[in-house]
């Protein structure tokens, strides 16, 4: 009975989806801070337990998991930062201990040493020995840059009738990045619930393919024929330069993106094969465009705010 948190987040919400289609293996139970969310309810509609518990108390979160056989983990840096992050995977863990847990799976990034040396990636690593401390048998799966990032407020485009889609991200436009959606992290989560002695201590390297910028917005204006086009394109030497950016997060987005730039398809860092032998209906960008409600209702509202802004303008 694997238990999620944040159930109503993207990846909680996908491992979710996948448990739900097999009902005669796994019962589910989602744990969430607010139960009465309209997330939370949605799930509890489809059949779903949904338990509340605030992870930042181990009491709370072991009483949430008594009884799990299994339980998908993840943390969130960019919500609560590292001190947060540490006692929510410290008491992750030990709850996880308290309730005779079988299985951990636990969504992380590279961040050891030689690997990536941003906080937010470190912070992991050190969950990571946490897990692997504790001796409950794990599967590490590492999470690669979602395709919904660049549609929603991490990276989204800005629009004008003119220029059409313009990306304004400060990496280089033409170095590949691991990427996949995040809908499809299910398909990768589920088996090592299904046969966990087959996935104990399998480190999941996951990516479906590699897209650098500039493929971003060409695949997406192929497939939906609107303008799209880079509006900030970086050279080595400006990218370089962001490491001391006057903002608090720039050597951590810094530290991020350059170890994207060693992580390529040719450094076997992350090997699509494993993914799509997994699972091989995980959609590539395209699919992912064509298909994806979010890209639609994205498209939908910067038009109309354009239009509206547009409207106001002439008035």
């Amino acid at each position: 009975m694997p238990a999620l948190e944040p159930a109503s987040a993207r990846q909680g919400s996908s491992v979710v989806d996948f448990l739900l289609k097999e009902p005669d293996t796994f019962s589910v139970r989602a744990i969430t801070r607010n139960p009465e969310s309209p997330a939370a309810q949605a799930l509890a509609a489809r059949g779903v337990e949904v338990v509340r518990a605030d992870l930042s108390s181990l009491e709370e979160t072991a009483a949430a998991f008594a009884g799990a056989w299994g339980v998908f983990g993840l943390t969130q840096f960019y919500v609560h930062g590292y001190e947060g992050e540490q006692l929510h995977g410290r008491n992750i863990v030990d709850a996880a201990v308290r309730a005779g847990v079988k299985h951990i799976v636990w969504s992380t990034v590279e961040g050891r040493e030689g690997e990536c040396a941003a906080i937010s990636w470190t912070s992991k690593a050190l969950i990571e020995d946490r897990i692997i401390a504790s001796g409950i048998p794990y599967t590490f799966v590492y999470i690669p840059m979602y395709y919904e990032n660049f549609w929603t407020s991490f990276f989204a485009p800005s629009y004008d009738e003119e220029k059409g889609f313009n990306w304004s991200v400060a990496f280089l436009p033409d170095v590949p990045i691991f990427a996949f959606s995040v809908a499809d992290l299910g398909g990768l989560v589920v088996p090592a619930f299904r046969e966990p002695e087959k996935y104990n201590g399998v480190k999941i390297k996951t990516v479906v393919e590699y897209l650098t910028l500039r493929e971003i917005a060409q695949q997406f204006s192929e497939v939906t024929g609107e303008k799209a086009s880079l509006a900030l394109e970086l050279t080595p030497e400006q990218f370089a330069a962001t490491r001391y950016a006057d903002h608090p997060a720039a050597e951590l987005m810094y530290l991020s993106w350059e170890y994207v730039c060693r992580a390529g398809p040719e450094s076997g860092v992350r090997d699509q094969r494993q993914t799509l032998s997994i699972y091989p209906q995980a959609k590539t960008y395209r699919e992912w465009v064509k298909d994806s409600p979010l890209v639609k209702e994205c498209v939908q509202r910067l038009k109309a705010e354009a239009e509206a802004k547009k409207k106001q303008s002439v008035a």
